[in-house]
Parts: C-alpha cells; sequence; structure tokens
C-alpha cells in the first residue's frame, strides 16, 4: 500500500485540536486508499526534545512514498524540513489547501 507521511504544523497551536487535525487527515488519507503514517505516533512522548521528534519523524517519513502537507505547513520549521527531505527523495507531495 502506498504510505504517505502527514506533515503540519505542531509547535505553537494547543496539542489536542492539532491531533485531531492529524486524526482528519489520517481519515481522509484512508478513504483515498493511502496507508497514513501520523507524526503523533512516533513513539515519543509530547514532551521530549523537539530534536528527539524530528529524528523520529524524518525516520518515519523517509520510509514513506508520499507526502501529505497540511495547510499553513509552510509557516513551520519542522514542516519545511520534511517538505525538503521528501522531495529530496522524490516522494510525491499532498497538499491540502
Amino acid at each position: 500500500m502506498y504510505k504517505v507521511y502527514i506533515s503540519g504544523p505542531i509547535a505553537h497551536y494547543e496539542l489536542e485540536e492539532r491531533k485531531e487535525v492529524f486524526k482528519c487527515a489520517a481519515n481522509l488519507l484512508k478513504s483515498m486508499g493511502y496507508e497514513p503514517v501520523n507524526p503523533f505516533e512516533n513513539g515519543l512522548d509530547q514532551e521530549d526534545d523537539w530534536h528527539d521528534h524530528m529524528k523520529a519523524d524524518i525516520a518515519m517519513l523517509c520510509n514513506c512514498d508520499g507526502i501529505f502537507m497540511l495547510p499553513k505547513w509552510f509557516e513551520s520549521k519542522g514542516c519545511k524540513l520534511e517538505f525538503d527531505v521528501a522531495t529530496s527523495c522524490g516522494l510525491k507531495v499532498i497538499q491540502m489547501v
């Protein structure tokens, strides 16, 4: 199955709201026939260091076939990094506007 990593801003937002947005994105991707990969499921605690989260998230991303960019991704340092990695590795980019 085509695995798609979900990328969207998390920092500076209310955490539970972000979890719900990512859950909705995962459901949308499932309905489109994709296997969603949610960074909230990277195995780390939310309180862990940002750098540790990025390392885990990039590892998850590198095992995917595509990346799904949520709105306002370009305002997030982490999302821009994920986008750069995805495009550098030739992953398909799906943008949600």
